[in-house]
């Protein structure tokens, strides 16, 4: 008796499993998230070991950050080339490669790039790994949420918050002359961490380590203003996400792959200021040509479900 394979239905994606499901752009994600980590991990220690000072002078891994480099960019041009302390004419250069990124692909820098984002997706990849073998994890994280779900009316307004933790930090720069957000800054807690010294930015970083074990990249979600910066100038990029109603079936599944807790399956268009170009979305889609990269002229237009307010999209 011979038995006859089912024929496979075009409209869906070929299913890939084990090491093949990476031959994606998760995996080139992964990569980029990887190397980045590991450039910056180096230059730390690097630093670390041999310091400022001596006849080798290590560059500070805080060189490496974009947003310094926005909170001196009015000193700098103000003062005809002076900085903000702590930052270098490295931060300024970053900074403005930052932006032009955001304009040409969105927040790519924050999906693909950014360690400290890739640390909250390790940490939250991690706990749902734990809890997917252990039971009475999964359920003790279950129960907490369920008694937490009320939480999830903040979600929207809280978003606004890194808008003004941005306007906060580089109006603070502009006018006192130094970084008032670094003592608050988990990044910089985390790059300085080996001196053990207690700082508000060591316990905002314990708090965001800790929130993503449970909620997927809280910081950038709530307080990150490089990713309120990048989300701003993303507004005005002709790139965004478009959800075909034919070929799509509401299932939720892109929604739920979302690092950012966007509701992609009810969207018809997604180029939300929280965006971070991940393509989790797409990935995660079963069906071909359900989400797709557009590229086109950006019109303004209010529409309702996503957090941020305005979205970009183009009429066909």
């Amino acid at each position: 008796m011979t038995v006859q394979a089912r024929p496979r239905n075009p409209a869906l994606k070929p299913r890939r499993r084990g090491w093949q499901r990476w031959l994606d752009h998760r995996g080139f994600r992964l990569v980029s998230q990887l190397g980045f980590a590991g450039f910056i991990l180096f230059v730390t220690v690097q630093h670390l070991i041999v310091g400022e000072s001596g006849p080798t002078v290590t560059p500070s891994p805080e060189a490496f950050c974009p947003f310094g480099g926005l909170e001196t960019l009015y000193r700098y041009v103000s003062s005809g080339g002076a900085f903000v302390p702590h930052t270098h004419l490295a931060n300024v250069v970053l900074a403005v490669a930052v932006l032009l990124t955001a304009f040409l692909a969105r927040s790519a820098f924050c999906g693909w790039v950014c360690p400290l984002g890739f640390i909250q997706d390790l940490l939250h990849r991690l706990s749902m790994f734990a809890q997917r073998r252990v039971p009475w994890l999964r359920k003790g994280v279950k129960t907490l949420r369920t008694r937490l779900a009320w939480l999830a009316v903040v979600d929207r307004p809280l978003r606004w918050l890194k808008y003004g933790v941005l306007a906060w930090a580089i109006t603070g720069a502009a006018l006192y002359g130094v970084m008032v957000f670094r003592d608050y800054d988990p990044w910089a807690a985390l790059l300085t961490i080996a001196e053990w010294s207690l700082t508000p930015g060591l316990a905002v970083l314990l708090v965001v380590l800790v929130a993503s074990l449970f909620v997927e990249r809280p910081w950038c979600r709530y307080a990150c203003p490089l990713g309120a910066a990048s989300g701003i100038v993303g507004k005005f990029s002709p790139i965004y996400l478009k959800r075909e109603d034919s070929s799509c079936k509401a299932c939720a599944v892109c929604t739920t792959a979302c690092p950012m807790g966007l509701p992609v399956h009810t969207s018809t268009v997604i180029a939300s200021a929280d965006c971070i170009g991940c393509l989790e979305c797409i990935g995660a889609c079963p069906r071909n040509g359900a989400l797709e990269v557009k590229l086109g002229l950006p019109g303004w237009r209010r529409e309702q479900g996503v957090p941020g307010g305005l979205r970009i999209s183009h009429e066909h």
